[in-house]
Order: C-alpha cells, then sequence, then structure tokens
C-alpha cells in the first residue's frame, strides 16, 4: 500500500510540474519533487525527502532557488558546486559550523543531478547541464578507511559520562546490536519480544524494509530497561533524542574519553564489530 500511495503522489507530482511548466523556479520543482518523495511516518526531514530538502536549503542560500527551471544551464551548475565546495554546514545552533566534506558535497551535488533528470524526463528541461559539465567539476566522494572500537574503548564509553546520555545509550546499543541509528532511534519496547527466557529485538529495518529478529545481549537488554523505566511516558526509548547535532555531541564525548586518533561516527557505529 505505502508502494502505491508513493507512486501516486509522483504521477501527481509530475502532472502538477506539466502545468507549471511555463513559470516553475527550480527551487519549486526541487520541493514539489521532494514531496513526492516523502513517506508514511517520516518526519519532513527524514529520508529521500529530507535529503533533498536539505540540498535545497543550500541551494537557496546560493541563491539558485529562484532562478526559472527552463533557465537552469551548465554554468548554474556549475556555480552550486563552486559554492558548495566553500560552504559551511547549515544547521541552527551551531557555535562552529563547520565546512561540508567532500561526500556531503557529492551527496548534495548528485541529488541535484538526479533532480535535473527527472526535470528532463517530464519534458521540462531539454538536457540535463549535468551531461556537459567539465571534469574538473565532476565531485568525487571521499571515503575514509573504516575503523573498529576495541574491547578497552568500549569500557572506557561505557564508563565515561556524556553530556548528552541519552545519546551514550544509543551509541552503544548501536554498537553492541549492529542496528543502524535510523533503527536505533525508532526503537520501541513493542520491537521487544521474549521467547525461552530470552529477549528478542524483532524489527522492521527503515533502510531494507525487511524483518530483523535479533537475540538481545545483556548489556544492551540492561540500557533499554532502563531508558523504558525512565520514559515511561512513551513507548520509544529514544523520544527524548533530538536526532540533530548528534555527531557533534558524539565528538565531544570522544574527546572526553581520549578517543581523538579514531574517525568513529554514529554512522559507523552499528558496521564496528568490537575487537579485543
Amino acid at each position: 500500500m505505502m508502494k502505491i500511495a508513493i507512486f501516486s503522489r509522483i504521477k501527481e507530482f509530475a502532472a502538477n510540474a506539466r502545468k507549471k511548466s511555463k513559470g516553475i523556479t527550480l527551487g519549486e520543482f526541487i520541493r514539489s519533487y521532494a514531496e513526492a518523495r516523502h513517506k508514511e511516518g517520516e518526519k519532513i526531514y527524514e529520508g529521500r525527502c529530507g535529503s533533498v530538502l536539505g540540498m535545497l536549503k543550500h541551494l537557496e542560500t546560493f541563491g539558485g532557488s529562484d532562478i526559472p527551471l527552463k533557465k537552469v544551464d551548465v554554468e548554474t551548475v556549475k556555480q552550486f558546486i563552486d559554492y558548495l565546495r566553500s560552504a559551511h554546514d547549515l544547521h541552527k545552533n551551531m557555535k562552529t559550523p563547520r565546512k561540508l566534506s567532500d561526500s556531503t558535497i557529492h551527496l548534495k551535488v548528485n541529488i541535484l543531478k538526479s533532480v535535473l533528470r527527472e526535470a528532463v524526463r517530464q519534458g521540462l528541461l531539454d538536457q540535463n547541464p549535468f551531461d556537459r559539465l567539465p571534469l574538473s567539476y565532476r565531485v568525487k566522494a571521499q571515503y575514509r578507511e573504516r575503523t573498529a572500537l576495541t574491547q578497552e574503548e568500549l569500557i572506557k564509553l561505557s564508563e565515561t559520562p556524556c553530556n548528552t546520555p541519552e545519546l551514550k545509550e544509543a551509541f552503544l546499543l548501536s554498537c553492541i546490536t549492529g542496528l543502524r541509528k535510523s533503527d536505533i532511534l525508532s526503537l520501541s519496547i513493542n520491537d521487544i519480544e521474549k521467547c525461552d527466557d530470552t529477549y528478542y529485538i524483532y524489527k522492521k529495518m527503515k533502510k531494507t524494509q525487511r524483518w530483523l529478529r535479533l537475540p538481545l545481549p545483556e548489556e544492551a537488554h540492561h540500557i533499554l530497561s532502563k531508558l523504558h523505566a525512565k520514559n515511561d511516558d512513551t513507548p520509544y526509548f529514544f523520544a527524548h533524542l533530538s536526532p540533530h547535532h548528534l555527531g557533534e555531541h558524539l565528538e565531544v564525548w570522544l574527546e572526553d574519553c581520549c578517543i581523538s586518533d579514531k574517525h568513529i561516527t554514529f554512522h559507523t557505529a552499528s558496521h564496528n564489530r568490537i575487537i579485543s
């Protein structure tokens, strides 16, 4: 049913875009493109919709959102890429906004490329400007070597206080279970079941949409039990943990733990297998 609803919204989006094609701006088209990909149950800045809107924020800052869609050309794309290469994070309340990483720039450029490809498919653009983009403007993602936490570092993390306590519990839970951040943050008491004296997480994974049945280690069960007792007003274990600025708070906590020589992020926590 969800797939049918999304497909219907995409068809509606295409029809509306064709109706407004004479005067539609790049920003208007991008917003419609994002809304057509908004999945039921997701917050507006989550998933594919959120990624597209995040790119749109930078396009608005750059000053390109009001350009008529039909006038978007190679020069527009080149100027936007030049802007991204010197741009900083636009998240609010960041004390020291950091420059966008190569991987973030790569993601935002690819999103714009997909948006313009859709415009071509709908007959709103004759050609995707990216097809004629010079090689010097091709943005490549920079992949860092994946690192892992040792058993000693995990113990150090568990013993070191964090200014955002639920972040600490969410990160440790991700390390222990291997669950992605999106699945950790949406985890609820309804995802926990007991069978033959063993607790399991039984949950549909957000990224793959596949069901996973995972035995719950004792350490993970202890963390969830403590959270459930504290958050008895909601079935969600991390209902009070904002997904914004987690990377910043994690960086501070890792420094407090004297773990600053490794590139550890919340995203990579689920890929870390603790080694001894």
